[in-house]
């Protein structure tokens, strides 16, 4: 035991209080520090949900018309009635609209809550990452069979690269939570 008293800010062993120079003050709750892990996690996070959601307004403004969807009906469905194909169409491009929107809100929710931090946050985009992955195997099947597709094959495999990057960050995400614990952010050693 060394002759030298606690420097102040110093966490006690059991990470529960914190020197203030005169007394040992309890901390308001469990104290947790950054690691290495931290920020570049939470901005890549951010950037990756940004980024996605720009990438979904603008793949459907450009490539979700009624003339696609009718298309790609065709092409999967011949035999569809030309009446009930256009009105079909036409509600696909609403619902596609309505869900783009919908998730494009969710991800700068969540993009805003990962660059602050929001330990909620972190594991809304563990899961948010686990279903974008699954893209990795429908843009690979879509990219098999480009004519039966809304999006040219050039978008599809920018979905691809979107998704193989949600596999890669949720692969860190999982690292980080059984390492450190949400964020890459660790408890103060205890005892």
């Amino acid at each position: 035991m060394s002759s030298q008293g606690p420097q102040i800010g110093e966490i006690s062993s059991d990470g529960l209080f914190r020197w203030d120079g005169q007394e040992w003050s309890p901390l308001a709750r469990p104290h947790r520090e950054p690691t290495s892990w931290t920020t570049p996690m939470r901005v890549a996070a951010a950037a990756y949900l940004v980024l996605g959601a720009a990438w979904s307004i603008a793949t459907t403004a450009l490539f979700l018309n009624a003339d696609a969807l009718v298309r790609v009906t065709r092409a999967n469905n011949p035999a569809v009635p030309p009446d009930q194909l256009q009105n079909t169409a036409n509600l696909g491009v609403t619902l596609g609209w309505a869900v783009v929107i919908a998730t494009s809100i969710i991800m700068l929710v969540l993009a805003l809550g990962s660059f602050q931090g929001w330990r909620w946050a972190f594991w809304a985009v563990l899961v948010w990452l686990g279903l974008t992955s699954v893209g990795v195997a429908t843009n690979a099947v879509a990219l098999a069979n480009p004519r039966a597709q809304a999006q040219p094959p050039g978008a599809i495999a920018v979905g691809l690269v979107f998704s193989l990057v949600a596999l890669a960050l949720l692969a860190w995400f999982v690292a980080a939570a059984v390492r450190y614990g949400p964020w890459g952010v660790r408890r103060t050693a205890a005892g």
